[in-house]
């Protein structure tokens, strides 16, 4: 019921746009692979283009949002995916370019379109009614969550059924058709005159909401990436990491769907910190679980958690900054969930390079609870600045 009242007409253009705006992001890593495999780039070229692409992303989202302080929003993020689709067009188009070539345009991409994400997520503040935002932002999660699932097997069939740079083609359409809907969205500019001394500081004040969603992130790229090997390792059949996986990113989207649903108790703060000790102990029983139903179970489990600390994460995060730093929050931390995560090639080799060292000396159950720990450390330290911020409070009031 929470979800028929939140699609005004408005509500409904913008998750078109999340949507279109998203997709290219989620096909980028594996586009740009296989754009390496069929062209004189090679499979190193692909991994630089992919490389390229999360690097100018990562810098480019906190960066371009701190223009959105005082400039209008849907013109700002209309420019920047109109420039990243022509940056998409050009892959597309230019026959065979040189690797030089391949990544400049490839960052070009990532960068000019990094500030969509915070932006729109702030937007959603405003086009949402008061109490349908949290169902707001679990819409949007859910909306990136079947992305991310539909999108590998997309850029698979586009590049092998029809050629390489094909899904740079699907990628600048869905990028021009969010641009083009912005339009259709009323216009908002940001706050001029608040916090103008250094934006980046007040930004990086809560760094507690950015190192949990990190740990977060890392946490369930540790599982992913060493899943085969678990599987392996407890003589269970390697190729049910596939289906495991498929019914984790499934319980992910019923997650979001549920958890916006309703009203929940307790701060989105207590939420989360609740919800992502409760993803620790079930990543660290998956590691330690025998069964491959049991494992499937504990992921799928999992999978319903981090949808919700996904979302109480970003509204942890409207509480403590200013309204006018909003997109910039929101872009950091979209930055620093993706690097977590591993979505793109520099973060996943980082990942794969750790874990593979781990797996040497170790067992794959023992490389997991090795993030499991390093992860409840990191919660930790986040839960102890809450602390110290509260008891700092009435000293100041």
């Amino acid at each position: 019921m929470a979800y028929r009242g939140l699609f005004t007409r408005h509500v409904s253009i913008w998750a078109a746009v999340v949507t279109a705006s998203r997709l290219p992001v989620a096909m980028a890593p594996l586009a740009f692979l296989f754009y390496g495999r069929g062209t004189d780039t090679g499979y190193s070229g692909g991994a630089a283009m992919a490389a390229a692409y999360a690097l100018a992303e990562a810098i480019g989202a906190p960066l371009l949002s701190t223009r959105l302080r005082s400039r209008p929003h849907r013109r700002e993020i209309a420019v920047g995916l109109a420039v990243s689709a022509c940056a998409f067009a050009l892959l597309g188009t230019v026959p065979h370019p040189g690797t030089g070539l391949a990544v400049a345009l490839a960052a070009v991409a990532g960068a000019t379109a990094a500030a969509a994400p915070g932006a729109l997520r702030t937007m959603a503040e405003h086009l949402a009614p008061g109490p349908h935002l949290h169902t707001a932002l679990s819409l949007e999660s859910t909306l990136n969550m079947a992305v991310w699932a539909a999108s590998p097997a997309l850029v698979s069939a586009l590049a092998l059924g029809v050629g390489p740079q094909a899904p740079f083609f699907l990628a600048t359409t869905a990028t021009f058709a969010a641009a083009a809907a912005l339009w259709l969205l009323p216009d908002r500019t940001g706050a001029t005159g608040e916090g103008e001394r250094a934006p980046l500081r007040q930004a990086l004040s809560a760094w507690p909401v950015y190192l949990t969603s990190t740990a977060a992130m890392y946490l369930l790229a540790s599982i992913e990436l060493t899943l085969p090997a678990l599987l392996e390792h407890r003589d269970l059949p390697v190729a049910y990491s596939g289906p495991i996986l498929t019914g984790f990113a499934l319980a992910s989207i019923a997650g979001g769907l549920v958890y916006g649903a309703r009203t929940w108790p307790g701060s989105v703060q207590r939420q989360s910190l609740v919800m992502l000790l409760l993803m620790i102990a079930g990543v660290a029983a998956t590691a330690l679980a025998s069964t491959w139903p049991a494992i499937a179970a504990l992921l799928a489990l999992t999978g319903l958690l981090q949808a919700a600390v996904l979302i109480t994460r970003n509204l942890t995060l409207r509480e403590q900054l200013p309204a006018d730093l909003h997109p910039l929050g929101y872009s950091a931390l979209y930055a620093g969930s993706g690097i977590g995560y591993g979505l793109s090639a520099a973060a996943t080799g980082l990942l794969l390079a750790v874990t593979g060292l781990l797996l040497a000396v170790t067992g794959p159950d023992t490389a997991v609870l090795i993030a499991t720990g390093t992860t409840l450390v990191l919660t930790a330290a986040t839960g102890l600045k809450r602390r110290a911020a509260t008891g700092e409070e009435p000293a100041s009031g």
